[in-house]
């Protein structure tokens, strides 16, 4: 029993776990977490059995990599924040803790590697440090690096892409089910027409906090797909609960009590559609996509304001 919770604790961690083997040459990696994985758009099977110096591609004159190498070769604790590089090639700041674990002799088998991404707050930092830097540099850095929207501040879509190929990367090698939901503001196009532009952004301002709420585990996600389109990705749901989430979803939206003269109930409301599924070997996640985008459609021509999936 304490073995399983310590599994689902670790999987459904927000923080990158890494282990490492230090009686293998070369310290390789010989297990990874999701949140690593999501983290780094790296998969399980691509950077297992090697060593991680791969994240800091060829940004290798770092400091902080030498005291990392120094406990290492000492057995012991260190704290860092380092400059790593996704699969995609953007850079992010990685605060890094390393501990040895021992084994039953008292020899140091391993070392267990904790990984948070705290990009946000060293560009904060770096900006209050940096009063000279132009605007303009400023801002094409962040511009760089960012993977939020930035209208309503959920995840963008390209980082939805990339989640996307990871987490059916996941579910294909856990054999865990995964599921996809859709989601779209009804009758938008009219809402901007009668309430104008800036009420229209106000408006998904505030349905994206409230889906952004509404989530069962640390490892969902939300993000904006385009326009009044967002996307939730989730692990493990079944068809009951995806069923009771998503109406929730449709719920709580209504709840908002936005007024649209437009909408047969008077206020602002969704349409959600969802599709779950088992990966099967030779599959690509845009199935997922296709499937979800049915059964979206299906809750529009069945009248709005509800879910529908399978």
């Amino acid at each position: 029993m304490k073995n399983e919770i310590l599994q689902q604790a670790v999987a459904d961690s927000r923080d990158g776990i890494t282990i490492s083997d230090c009686r293998r040459d070369d310290n390789p990696l010989i297990f990874v977490n999701p949140a690593f994985e999501r983290m780094t758009g790296y998969s399980f099977e691509e950077i297992t059995n090697i060593n991680c110096r791969y994240l800091q591609n060829d940004d290798r004159e770092q400091p902080e990599l030498k005291i990392v190498g120094e406990a290492i070769e000492n057995g012991e604790y260190c704290l860092v924040v380092v400059r790593n590089y996704r699969k995609d090639g953007s850079m992010f700041w990685n605060e890094l803790s390393i501990s040895p674990i021992y084994d039953t002799s008292g020899s140091v088998s391993n070392f267990i590697g904790i990984q948070k991404d705290v990009t946000a707050r060293i560009l904060i930092q770096q900006s209050l440090r940096e009063e000279n830097k132009s605007l303009k540099q400023m801002r094409l850095a962040l511009e760089q690096l960012a993977i939020k929207d930035g209208l309503t501040g959920v995840y963008n879509r390209r980082f939805f892409d990339m989640q996307l190929d990871i987490q059916w990367g996941i579910a294909r090698r856990t054999a865990e089910l995964i599921t996809l939901i859709m989601i779209d503001v009804d009758h938008f196009k009219d809402f901007n027409d009668i309430y104008g532009h800036q009420a229209g952004d106000e408006a998904l301002k505030h349905v994206a906090i409230c889906l952004d709420q509404a989530f069962l585990r640390s490892s969902d996600f939300l993000a904006r797909y385009g326009g009044e389109e967002f996307v939730i990705l989730s692990a493990g749901m079944t068809l009951k609960q995806a069923t009771a989430f998503t109406e929730a979803l449709c719920e709580r939206v209504r709840n908002l009590e936005i007024p649209h003269s437009a909408s047969h109930t008077g206020y602002l409301t969704i349409s959600v559609g969802f599709s779950i599924r088992a990966v099967g070997l030779n599959e690509h996640a845009s199935v997922l996509l296709l499937e979800a985008d049915k059964a979206l459609y299906a809750a529009k021509i069945n009248g709005r304001n509800q879910s529908f999936g399978h």
